[in-house]
């Protein structure tokens, strides 16, 4: 529809300039009769030649007024249909690139910034509209008014249009120029301003790091230089803009020169001769220019293109990458589980390239039973739960829940059958209650309010001024560590799932809380297959096995009694961390002898 209004207002156009050319031709007829022919009216349609000359004039300045009307409706509905259909081609991109993240696997994530992405959403995803808007229905408009322009000046003098395009060989050979020059400096932008954006980012989120080392002066400084080098990218696009563009407009004037040298020299020798009438050569003027709008409206286009396609390029490349984490044919979704875990062999890397985190893991972990992994930081407890829950596949070997292997089940109901608890608490900008009920968004209030209190999280949200509607600051950084610990906690015991995974979920409360949350999990644990990280000694006695995780191995495993006699290793670190409970909260800790 934009294209049709579109031609319609260019052919409107043409018949205004065509009027205006026969006014000319009947004021210079009236003026001198015996030396110029009978103006030419469109389709035939002439009024009687004794009307006075004012009424000849006031028809044809009354139809250019007409055709003027009519065009400008025409752009309006022209304008609107481009708007609608640019829009909605807007929307639609970024839902299309919204919901590729979200099937994305966290591989792809981990050689991604952060910054780049939200820079693909937003700004490059406003390239792919400038490439629809300002390339492709430009260009055809263009193309299809320039051929109903030149089609009307082939149809009146086949030698002057000529005359008038050899200018087009020297315009296409700096659009070419220009296109091979401005690439390569248009792709350097999109790349600085990806670093700009990251800075930022890193500014905003690492705002109390920042003032905390009193850095503000150093990072100020480094967002100055990558604005810097943003800056220096984006002239060099001008420079070469300004460099090569004016030539266009320049060769334009040339088209006149050659119209008025030559379009003169057959308005003086006349119709009747082979040349042309004034009002035709004043046609051609009007439609010379409207040329050069439409060259320049194309070689604005054309000058588009480089830009439009570097940032097209990175939309359709987040679009077409693979998404490694999918659903295979027939997967695997049942309608209840049991919660059996089961590691065979797994070795695992993070790259190719990297070395192994995990190799050659084997345990099991029976429906119901709660097992503990403990070991130091760095030895792959957590890529344990990451593998699980099929954030990555396995390098080697299996891993199986309900003896089925994961990269057999549907991602989706695999992730509803584990409910997970992770070492740096992530909450949404919302209320307490919404961000609870995030697994289970139509959960009733009930069921939130116990989830609350099982995650010892009520007298916080009591204390808040509008309880559990309280909104929650960008990342939950209104609330305490601790804080936003237990509500995590909440979240993941909500959806009631069979499978329960707690990275270190203790690690920011203190050992009163922990003591009261324990007393609750206990309860909630009971029935379902817990996975726990682990270190506080409290929580390893709880569990029904633990298994010592070192350099991507399991290196032990038993009950903790078991491990306090028979594993040396294992008791010198739980007697160590005993005595750093104790250092924290001497009054809730127990004693040597009962951890013995």
């Amino acid at each position: 529809m934009a294209l049709l209004w579109e031609v319609g207002a260019e052919a409107l156009a043409l018949g205004a300039f065509v009027y205006s050319g026969l006014a000319l031709d009947v004021l210079r007829h009236r003026a001198l009769p015996d030396t110029t022919e009978d103006p030419q009216w469109p389709l035939g349609v002439a009024p009687p030649t004794h009307w006075p000359l004012w009424q000849i004039l006031s028809i044809a300045a009354g139809m250019v007024l007409l055709i003027t009307l009519l065009r400008a409706y025409a752009r309006y509905r022209t304008r609107l249909a481009n708007e609608t259909l640019i829009q909605r081609i807007t929307v639609d991109l970024r839902t299309a690139l919204y919901d590729k993240l979200q099937r994305l696997g966290f591989s792809w994530f981990d050689t991604h910034d952060s910054g780049g992405l939200i820079n693909r959403v937003t700004g490059d995803a406003g390239s792919v509209r400038l490439f629809i808007e300002g390339v492709v229905l430009q260009l055809i408009i263009s193309t299809a008014a320039l051929g109903l322009f030149l089609f009307y000046m082939f149809r009146e003098h086949a030698w002057l249009t000529l005359a008038v395009l050899t200018v087009f060989p020297l315009q296409a050979w700096v659009l070419i120029r220009y296109s091979r020059s401005i690439e390569p400096r248009l792709q350097s932008h999109r790349e600085t301003l990806d670093r700009l954006i990251q800075t930022l980012q890193e500014c905003i989120i690492g705002v109390k790091v920042i003032k905390g080392f009193g850095q503000e002066e150093q990072v100020k400084a480094r967002f100055g230089e990558r604005n810097e080098d943003a800056f220096d990218a984006r002239m060099k696009i001008v420079r070469t803009n300004a460099t090569l563009l004016p030539w266009i407009t320049t060769l334009g004037f040339l088209q006149i020169a050659v119209l008025l040298l030559y379009g003169g020299h057959l308005v003086q020798i006349g119709p009747a001769a082979g040349g042309i009438a004034l009002g035709t050569l004043w046609v051609f003027f009007s439609l010379v220019r409207q040329l050069a709008g439409q060259v320049e409206t194309i070689v604005s286009s054309a000058a588009s293109i480089p830009e439009s396609m570097v940032g097209a390029n990175r939309v359709f490349e987040l679009l077409d990458a693979p998404v490694e984490i999918a659903a295979p044919p027939g997967a695997h979704a049942p309608k209840e589980v049991r919660g059996r875990i089961e590691f065979e062999g797994v070795s695992f890397r993070y790259r190719p390239d990297a070395p192994l985190v995990l190799e050659d893991v084997s345990f099991v972990v029976e429906p119901g039973e709660t097992v503990a992994l403990v070991g130091p930081a760095g030895g792959g407890k957590s890529t344990i739960f990451n593998l699980l829950c099929r954030f990555y596949d396995v390098t080697a070997g299996r891993v199986l829940v309900d003896g089925v292997d994961v990269r057999q089940w549907d991602p989706a109901a695999l992730r509803r059958a584990v409910s997970i608890v992770f070492q740096e608490p992530f909450l949404f900008s919302n209320t307490i209650a919404n961000n609870v009920r995030f697994g289970v968004p139509d959960a009733p209030d009930q069921a939130v309010q116990r989830a609350v209190q099982a995650a010892a999280a009520e007298e916080f949200i009591a204390a808040s001024r509008d309880g559990y509607q309280t909104i929650i600051g960008e990342r939950g950084l209104t609330l305490s560590g601790g804080e936003r610990q237990r509500l995590s906690i909440a979240r993941a015991i909500l959806p009631d799932a069979p499978i329960l995974l707690l990275d270190d979920a203790m690690a920011s409360v203190d050992a009163r809380t922990e003591v009261r949350i324990a007393a609750n999990l206990d309860r909630v644990m009971r029935g379902r297959t817990t996975l726990l990280i682990a270190h506080r000694l409290s929580t390893l006695r709880r569990a029904d096995r633990v298994l010592v995780i070192e350099r991507g191995r399991v290196t032990a495993a038993g009950a903790h009694e078991h491990l306090m006699r028979g594993n040396e290793h294992y008791r010198q670190a739980a007697l160590l961390q005993l005595d750093r409970e104790r250092e924290e909260e001497p009054d809730e800790v127990e004693s040597p002898e009962v951890v013995r």
